[in-house]
């Protein structure tokens, strides 16, 4: 089977992916789930670090001094945003996970009966 990185497979779901995955293997929604979570989670806190800076008035942060409260209120909001879309993948992924364990497994072999003509 083809094998992409993570990021590829999000970005172009349709080329040789399955929407369920097979026999334990991560589903396309799956992995671009995890994605947006991790990039979330890595947003929320340097954002908020950012926003912390500007609004100290830290010579880290190059903006003239009087937009620095603005961008302050800018990097918490997206911080809030960021927030919100971690929770809501995460409430999203929960949701698949729950539908997917509602699907029976059903295993079927196909045997025949083994007579001395037939069992070699």
């Amino acid at each position: 089977s083809l094998t992409r990185p993570p990021l590829l497979v999000c970005l172009a779901p349709s080329v040789g992916s399955v929407a369920v995955g097979t026999m334990g293997a991560p589903s396309t929604g799956d992995v671009c789930l995890t994605l947006v979570m991790l990039m979330s989670a890595w947003a929320v806190p340097i954002l908020a670090f950012i926003g912390y800076l500007s609004y100290q008035g830290s010579h880290m942060i190059e903006l003239p001094h009087d937009q620095k409260e603005n961008a302050a209120w800018g990097c918490w909001g997206s911080a809030v945003l960021y927030g919100a879309t971690f929770f809501g993948a995460m409430q999203y992924k929960s949701k698949l996970a729950a539908s997917a364990r509602q699907v029976p497994i059903v295993v079927q072999q196909e045997m025949r009966q083994v007579t001395e003509t037939n069992r070699f």
